[in-house]
C-alpha cells in the first residue's frame, strides 16, 4: 500500500513539473521532443520537436533556437485527402513566412488519380518553376513493338570461359513497364523494367536520337552484360555474338561472370583486360588480379582477421591460374590471428595463411585494438604529451578496442620503404593524437581536442623536417607547428576559425556569418582584412560569389541578361566573372545536358572575341574542341579533332595559330595513325603528340615514371594509400642503345632534382616553399620569411591566389568559361581547375586529382574511372559528365553537382560490387560513403555547405523512397499469413535453381528461345490476386507459350498444397496449367 502511494505521489510531481519543461510545445498537439546535449553537464542542448496530427502524420518539425539570431526553425508539411505528402516547405525562421522572398518556398508533389500513389509531377521550390509548370514529370507506360517505346530482347548463355549474347528481336508489347521522366527543361529519359522489377534499358533522348544502355541478365537474375549506347547501336541485328570475339562489346561493354554462390569472379570494363576475383568460404575477396597484374604474374592479396577486418593488403608473385586459386580458397576460411611479438617476422605479427601470407609483399598493414605492435616495429613513434591536449592514454586502454591503432604503409616505388602511423584515442574513442614517421624521415604529429558533440575545437599539427631551416641559418633540421582553433554557434556551425603558425601572432583566418536558415552569407577573412559574400536563390543554388579579387554572378532563370533563355533543371545558361574579364558567358547544352558551346557577351548582348565549341560521340567522348578568337575574322587558338578506338584516343590533330609560352596548347608533335597507347587496365602509356614515349603506371593505376622522347624524365612517388609524397626530374641519354623500358625501371642514375610533400609541407630542392592552410597557403618563395596567401575560387573551384588585403587576384591562371585553362598558373602556386595541382613540367600539362590524372587541354582523364560502373552510359574517361559548368570532381572518381542533380540520372542501375554479397552491409556502407562524400564535396565548394549537402540528397531521394516503401509494404501484406516465405528467397535454394536451369535449357532446345523467369500472372479470381511462374518460354516461330513451375512434391508424387494452389490459380486465369517439375 505504501509503495502504491509513493508511486502515485511521484507521478503527481512529474505531471506538475511538466509545464515548465514544455517550452516549445503545444499541450494540445501530439509531438516528439528530442534533446541533443552539447555540454557534458547537460546545461545546453539542441532541441527538436516533431509534431503529429491525430492520424499520426508528421506535419511540422521545429528546431528550437536554431537560427543565428536564436529563433526557431520551422519545416511545415502538407498532405492531401489521401494522406499523401504534397507540400514540404523549406526551413524558415518562425514567424517569417516571407524569408525566401518567394511565393512558393516548398516542394510540391502531384499524384496520379489511382490507388498506386505514383507521382505524376514533382515541383521543386520556387515560384518561377511552379508558375511556369517546370516540374519533373513522370509517365507510366508499357513497351510497344516498335518506336521509342520498343526494347530489344537479349539473352546470355555461358559457354565455358566465354559468354554468348543473343538478340531475339524485341520484347512482346506490354511485357515491360516504362517510367518516362521529363526534367524541367523537357529532356526525356525512359527506364524499362521487367516483371521482376529489374532495369533492362535506360533510354536517354537527345532530341529525337536515343542513347540506349541495356542491362542483360542470366537465367538466375544476375547482371551479366551491360551495353552502353555505342555497343547497343552496333548490336541491333537478330543474331548471336561471342563476347570475346565481338569488338563493340570488348570496346564499350561491361561483362560479369559469377561462381555458384553468385559471387562475381570476373569483371571486364570497357577496353580493359578482365579482372579476376577469388573468395574464401566466408565470401571475402582474398585475391584479385587485373590485366597489368597478369602481365607480371602478380596477384593482389587481402588478408582478414577473425572479425573480418582487413589487416594486410599486398601482392604476391605467382604464375598460378585463376581456377587454381578458386579451388584452393573456396572451401577455406582464410583468417589470420594477431600473435604479436611471439612470431613477429612470420606475418608481421599475424598468423599465416598457407601459400599466401609468406609469399606476400605487404603494402598496407593494419593493427587494431591495442599498441602491442610497437614491439614488432621500432619505427613507430609513441604517444606524446602536449600541454592542453589529451594524453591520458594509459588510463583509458579500452577506448581503442575495435579501432584502427596502427598502420604500416609502403612506398609503391620501393615497398621496403614505409610510413609508420599510430592512432591514439581519448576516453570517448575519438582520435586525439596521430603520429607519423615517414619513409623519407619527415615526422608529423597531430593533436586534437573535441567538444561534447565530437567537433574539433583545437587541432595542433607539428612537423619535423629532414632539411635545415633556411630562415634561421641553422644546420639542424627545421621544426614547425600549426594550430587551428574552432568556435561554433548554438546550432553547431563553425563560426570562427583561428590559425597560428610557429611563433606568429594568432590570426582570425575566417569569421563565418550565416543567414537564418544556415547558409553561409558572409566570410570575414584574416582579422577582417577582407570580406567574401555569397547569395543563393530559393533552392539554395549559388547565384553570387563575391570573394576578394573575384566577383561571380550565376544566372538560371531570373533577372537574365538580354538575349539569354532561362533554364530550370540546374544547367547554368550564363554567368559573369570579373577575374576572367567575362561580362557574360553564355552556355548551350544538348538533351543529355552536355556542354556544347560557350560564348562571351557584353551586358547589352553584343558578342566579344572568345568562344568554345564541343562535339561528342554517343559515349560522351570529345570529338572536336575549338577555341574561337573572333576579332576582324573568325580564327582559332585551338581546333582539335580526335579519333578513337572505343573510348580510348587513337590520334588527334590541331589546326591552330601560334600562341604564347604560358598559353595552354595542344603540341600535336606527330602526324601518325596511332599516337596514343594504353595498357591492359586502360591507362595511358604513350602520347606521341605530347612527346611522351613511355609511362610506367603503378598498382593504383597512377603514373610512376614519365619518359619524354626528348630525353626528359619525371618520376612520381606514391604511398600505398594513394598519397603523392615526392616527384623527381632529370634527363636520360637519347641513344638507340638506351631502351625506354630500361629507363623507366631504373630512374635513379638520371634524377637531378627532387620535390617533397609531407602532409601540408612542400619542399622544392630541399627548401621549404609552401605550407598549405585550410583557406590558402604560406609562401616561402620570396624570402626565408613567409607571405600569407588566400585562395579565391569560383563555383566549380577554379583557383587563384591573392595576398592579404589585395583586392585583385593574380592574373594567372586564366580560364575559358568551360574551366579549360587559357593561361597556365605560376609555378609557385601550380593549382587550377577544382583546386587541383597542375603539372606543367616539360609541357606535361596534366592535373593530379588524387585517383587519376587529367589532360588539361581536353579536360579528359588518362585512366579509367574506378567508379565507372556508377554511370554506364558515359565514357569512363569523361570529366564531369561533359558538363564542367555544373559538376565538379573532388578526387577523380565521381562527379558531384554544384546544383542539384536530375532525378532520373540517380535512378540508373548500381554496379556489381565484387568483394561482397552482403547487401545490408553494402547499403549501409554506401549510405555512409555517400553522405561523407557529398558533404565533403560541397564543403570544398563553400564552407558551411555541409547542411546543404544532406538536405539536397534528402530532397532528391525522399519521394522515390516513399513510393518504393509503400509498394513493398503492400506486397508483403498480401502474402503474410498465407505461408512462411521461402528462406532462400524468390529464386529458391540450390536444388530449385538447378531444376530451373534444366528447364530453361530444355525449352531452348525445343525452340522456345525467348525465355524469362519469375513471370507475374494476374489471378483476380484466385486465392491470391497474383502469382508467378518460375519459367516462361515463347516459341517465336509458332507463338506457343509454355509455363513451368518448379516446386516441392509429396511422397506420392503430387505437388505440395502451396504449389497446387498456385497451379490452380494460374489455370483459372489463363486456361492452361503450368508444367510442374519437382526438385525433391
Amino acid at each position: 500500500m505504501n509503495r502504491t502511494i509513493h508511486f502515485t505521489l511521484l507521478l503527481l510531481c512529474i505531471s506538475l513539473s511538466l509545464p515548465s519543461l514544455l517550452k516549445a510545445q503545444n499541450k494540445h498537439k501530439h509531438y516528439v521532443q528530442t534533446h541533443l546535449m552539447t555540454e557534458e553537464d547537460g546545461s545546453r542542448s539542441r532541441e527538436t520537436v516533431t509534431y503529429y496530427d491525430s492520424f499520426g502524420l508528421e506535419y511540422e518539425t521545429l528546431e528550437v533556437g536554431a537560427t543565428p539570431q536564436g529563433k526557431d526553425l520551422q519545416t511545415p508539411i502538407g498532405y492531401d485527402g489521401f494522406f499523401r505528402k504534397t507540400m514540404e516547405f523549406l526551413p524558415r525562421p518562425a514567424g517569417n513566412t516571407d524569408f525566401y522572398a518567394d511565393a512558393n518556398p516548398y516542394h510540391y508533389t502531384v499524384y496520379e488519380n489511382s490507388e498506386l500513389n505514383r507521382v505524376r509531377e514533382a515541383y521543386g521550390p520556387g515560384q518561377t518553376w511552379q508558375e511556369n509548370g517546370k516540374a519533373v514529370k513522370y509517365a507510366y507506360l508499357v513497351n510497344k513493338a516498335s518506336g521509342v517505346l520498343s526494347c530489344s530482347y537479349y539473352q546470355v548463355e555461358e559457354l565455358d570461359r566465354d559468354i554468348k549474347l543473343t538478340r531475339s528481336g524485341n520484347y512482346t508489347p506490354g511485357e515491360l513497364t516504362i517510367t518516362q521522366v521529363t526534367d524541367e527543361d523537357g529532356h526525356i529519359t525512359y527506364t524499362f523494367s521487367d516483371s521482376s522489377g529489374r532495369l533492362v534499358l535506360t533510354r536517354q533522348m537527345n532530341g529525337t536520337v536515343a542513347h540506349d544502355t541495356y542491362i542483360v541478365y542470366d537465367d538466375r537474375g544476375r547482371k551479366r552484360i551491360v551495353l552502353p549506347p555505342s555497343a547497343a547501336d552496333a548490336l541491333t541485328a537478330v543474331e548471336s555474338w561471342l563476347c570475346s570475339q565481338n569488338e563493340p562489346i570488348q570496346l564499350y561493354g561491361y561483362i560479369y561472370r559469377y561462381d555458384g554462390r553468385d559471387r562475381c569472379i570476373e569483371k571486364k570494363l570497357p577496353g580493359c583486360a578482365p579482372i579476376y576475383y577469388v573468395y574464401d568460404k566466408s565470401d571475402r575477396m582474398v585475391l584479385k588480379q587485373d590485366g597489368n597484374d597478369r602481365e607480371v604474374k602478380r596477384w593482389q592479396s587481402y588478408q582478414y582477421d577473425h572479425l573480418g577486418r582487413q589487416v594486410i593488403w599486398g601482392f604476391l608473385k605467382s604464375p598460378s591460374s585463376h581456377q587454381y586459386w578458386i579451388t584452393f580458397c573456396q572451401n577455406k576460411v582464410l583468417s589470420v590471428g594477431y600473435t604479436g611479438a611471439q612470431t613477429p617476422m612470420e606475418n608481421y605479427g599475424y598468423s599465416s595463411v598457407s601459400q599466401i601470407s609468406l609469399r606476400c609483399t605487404p603494402l598496407i598493414i593494419n593493427y587494431y585494438d591495442d599498441y602491442d605492435y610497437t614491439n614488432i616495429f621500432s619505427e613507430f613513434i609513441g604517444s606524446q604529451n602536449r600541454p592542453g591536449y589529451y594524453s591520458s592514454f594509459a588510463s583509458s586502454p579500452k577506448s581503442s578496442y575495435g579501432k584502427l591503432t596502427g598502420q604500416v604503409v609502403a612506398l609503391l616505388n620501393d615497398p621496403s620503404k614505409k610510413d609508420y602511423i599510430a592512432y591514439y584515442y581519448d576516453r570517448r574513442g575519438r582520435e586525439a593524437q596521430r603520429t607519423a614517421n615517414s619513409t623519407f624521415g619527415f615526422k608529423n604529429y597531430t593533436f586534437t581536442n573535441y567538444n561534447f558533440t565530437d567537433q574539433p575545437v583545437s587541432v595542433r599539427k607539428e612537423h619535423t623536417s629532414i632539411y635545415p631551416d633556411a630562415a634561421s641559418g641553422s644546420t639542424g633540421v627545421a621544426s614547425h607547428a600549426t594550430t587551428y582553433e574552432y568556435e561554433y554557434d548554438p546550432a553547431g556551425r563553425v563560426s570562427k576559425l583561428y590559425h597560428t603558425f610557429d611563433s606568429d601572432p594568432r590570426v582570425l583566418m575566417a569569421d563565418y556569418r550565416y543567414d537564418e536558415v544556415g547558409r553561409l552569407e558572409t566570410k570575414l577573412i584574416h582579422n577582417h582584412a577582407d570580406t567574401a559574400s555569397y547569395k543563393y536563390n530559393v533552392r539554395g543554388w549559388p547565384t553570387e560569389i563575391n570573394e576578394p579579387g573575384m566577383r561571380e554572378k550565376i544566372y538560371y532563370n531570373e533577372d537574365l541578361p538580354q538575349g539569354v533563355s532561362p533554364l530550370y533543371n540546374g544547367n547554368i545558361p550564363c554567368l559573369s566573372n570579373s577575374v576572367n574579364t567575362i561580362p557574360v558567358a553564355r552556355f548551350t547544352y544538348d538533351g543529355l545536358n552536355r556542354l556544347l558551346s560557350t560564348r562571351r557577351y557584353k551586358m547589352d548582348g553584343r558578342p566579344t572575341e572568345h568562344g568554345e565549341n564541343f562535339t561528342y560521340d554517343k559515349m560522351g567522348n570529345l570529338l572536336t574542341y575549338q577555341r574561337v578568337f573572333e576579332d576582324f575574322y573568325p580564327d582559332y587558338t585551338t581546333k582539335l579533332a580526335i579519333k578513337y578506338h572505343g573510348n580510348q584516343i587513337q590520334s588527334a590533330t590541331d589546326e591552330r595559330r601560334s600562341v604564347g609560352y604560358y598559353n595552354l596548347r595542344y603540341l600535336d608533335d606527330q602526324n601518325a595513325d596511332v599516337e596514343y597507347f594504353y595498357d591492359s587496365n586502360g591507362n595511358l602509356v604513350k602520347n606521341l603528340d605530347n612527346r611522351i614515349g613511355k609511362i610506367k603506371n603503378n598498382i593504383l593505376n597512377l603514373p610512376e615514371v614519365v619518359a619524354f622522347t626528348d630525353g626528359n624524365l619525371l618520376t612520381f612517388s606514391y604511398m600505398a594509400d594513394g598519397r603523392k609524397v615526392r616527384d623527381s626530374y632529370g634527363s636520360y641519354p637519347i641513344k638507340p642503345t638506351t631502351p625506354l623500358d630500361t629507363v623507366v625501371n631504373n630512374t635513379d642514375p638520371y634524377i637531378t632534382g627532387i620535390n617533397d610533400w609531407s602532409e601540408d609541407y612542400y619542399y622544392q630542392s630541399k627548401k621549404l616553399r609552401r605550407v598549405t592552410t585550410s583557406d590558402g597557403h604560406l609562401n616561402f618563395y620570396d624570402s626565408p620569411d613567409h607571405t600569407t596567401y588566400y585562395t579565391t575560387k569560383d563555383h566549380i573551384g577554379c583557383t587563384w591566389q591573392r595576398k592579404v588585403g589585395s583586392r585583385n587576384a593574380l592574373m594567372y591562371p586564366n580560364y575559358y568559361p568551360s574551366g579549360i585553362m587559357d593561361l597556365k598558373p605560376y609555378p609557385t602556386y601550380p593549382f587550377g581547375l577544382g583546386g587541383k595541382e597542375f603539372m606543367s613540367t616539360n609541357y606535361l600539362d596534366e592535373y593530379y586529382f588524387g585517383a587519376r590524372t587529367m589532360y588539361a587541354i581536353m579536360n579528359r582523364f588518362n585512366q579509367v574511372d574506378p567508379l565507372c560502373e556508377e554511370y554506364y552510359s558515359v565514357s569512363p574517361y569523361a570529366y564531369a559528365l561533359n558538363n564542367p559548368v555544373r559538376y565538379k570532381d573532388p578526387d577523380g572518381r565521381f562527379p558531384w553537382p554544384v546544383v542539384p542533380i536530375v532525378l532520373g540520372w540517380l535512378l540508373e542501375s548500381q554496379p556489381v560490387n565484387a568483394p561482397t554479397l552482403n547487401r545490408v552491409s553494402n547499403a549501409r556502407n554506401m549510405e555512409a560513403a555517400w553522405n561523407s562524400y557529398n558533404e565533403g564535396a560541397l564543403s570544398n565548394f563553400i564552407p558551411g555547405a555541409k547542411m546543404e549537402a544532406v538536405s539536397t540528397r534528402v530532397f532528391i531521394q525522399k519521394p522515390v523512397e516513399k513510393i518504393v516503401r509503400k509498394t513493398v509494404t503492400s506486397e508483403v501484406r498480401e502474402e503474410v499469413g498465407k505461408f512462411v516465405p521461402n528462406p532462400f528467397g524468390r529464386r529458391g535454394g540450390q536444388a530449385h535453381q538447378d531444376k530451373v536451369a534444366e528447364a530453361i535449357k530444355q525449352l531452348k532446345s525445343d525452340g522456345f528461345t525467348k525465355v524469362g523467369t519469375e513471370r507475374t500472372i494476374i489471378t483476380p479470381n484466385g486465392e491470391k490476386t497474383r502469382r508467378a511462374v518460375d519459367v516462361r518460354g515463347i516459341n517465336p516461330t509458332t507463338s506457343e507459350v509454355k509455363d513451368i513451375q518448379v516446386g516441392r512434391q509429396n511422397k506420392n508424387g503430387t505437388p505440395v498444397a502451396r504449389e497446387r494452389r498456385a497451379l490452380d490459380d494460374i489455370e483459372k486465369a489463363t486456361g492452361q496449367r503450368p508444367i510442374f517439375i519437382p526438385y525433391n
